[in-house]
């Protein structure tokens, strides 16, 4: 552990005002408000069989990651001595693996599988590999933490991918249940029975959300077959219209679900990944967007 907390002072031996305000910029683009606006970029705008694959890889590794730390439970650099930490309020549960790097390995490691372009690629890998650094210039995380959220994500796409392949194959989501269900049972069970844990609200949120983006892409898939080709006008109106209701049911439908808070989580991450996916776009059809 001494190398460890070495590693971190000798990355924060740089530490300057313009590089704290950098690497919390790069920080914040693993953070959930960025992911939902590139997910709602993705499938409302630019391609929406991209969006599907790597929207659902990113969010199955946000579900495995507060699974992984609950497994490990090992604790950030957070009051070590030597040791500055930043933005600590997004630093949240335990400490292997960073959660922040696996849901950035994830996502770019998607779009790197996606699309074959040579400078889309390398723009992939400087970006995880920075969020990566981020979090150790940030003192919230020790190098073993993103190394294992870096290896995860990428073991965990090239297995969703794979899924996601034999999925459209066969026609069938049965293939990408087959991979929520598992977590279903290992966290529904102990949720509803009162157990809670420092990272209960990140693994409802995703599960919850990865339960609505699958259901909406099959409603999608078999009723909407939205068409995402349009003027640039109409991208802009459906994007305003569109995030303006997922603030609404993020945020709003804090205060008028009728549920007790853990069980309005869920309900409300259920309602946003299938907004996304199939709620939207039924919308914009209807309105000619």
């Amino acid at each position: 552990m001494e190398w460890q907390i070495e590693l971190l002072k000798a990355v924060q031996s740089i530490k300057n005002p313009f590089l704290d305000l950098f690497f919390q910029a790069v920080t914040i683009t693993a953070e959930e408000f960025f992911f939902i606006v590139i997910a709602a970029l993705f499938l409302w705008c630019f391609n929406k069989r991209a969006g599907y694959r790597i929207g659902f890889a990113f969010l199955t590794s946000t579900v495995l990651n507060p699974f992984l730390k609950s497994i490990f439970q090992f604790q950030r650099p957070i009051g070590v001595e030597g040791v500055e930490s930043m933005r600590i309020e997004t630093a949240t549960g335990s400490s292997f693996p960073s959660g922040h790097t696996q849901g950035a390995t994830s996502f770019w490691t998607g779009i790197f599988l996606f699309y074959k372009q040579k400078w889309v690629r390398i723009l992939s890998v400087v970006m995880f590999l920075l969020v990566a650094f981020s979090r150790l210039y940030l003192g919230v995380h020790w190098f073993t933490d993103v190394l294992g959220g870096i290896f995860f994500a990428i073991v965990w796409v090239l297995f969703v991918t794979y899924m996601f392949d034999l999925s459209e194959k066969k026609k069938t989501t049965l293939y990408l249940w087959l991979i929520l269900i598992p977590f279903v049972i290992a966290y529904l069970i102990p949720f509803f029975n009162g157990q809670t844990s420092a990272d209960d609200h990140a693994m409802i949120a995703s599960l919850g959300a990865s339960i609505g983006f699958l259901l909406g892409y099959m409603v999608e898939l078999k009723y909407i077959r939205f068409t995402i080709k349009n003027t640039l006008f109409k991208h802009i109106v459906k994007i305003m219209i569109g995030l303006a209701i997922t603030l609404l049911i993020k945020e709003g439908f804090k205060y008028i679900l009728p549920f007790p808070p853990r069980i309005a989580d869920l309900v409300r991450y259920i309602y946003l990944g299938f907004w996304l996916t199939a709620g939207a776009p039924f919308m914009f059809k209807r309105l000619r967007l």
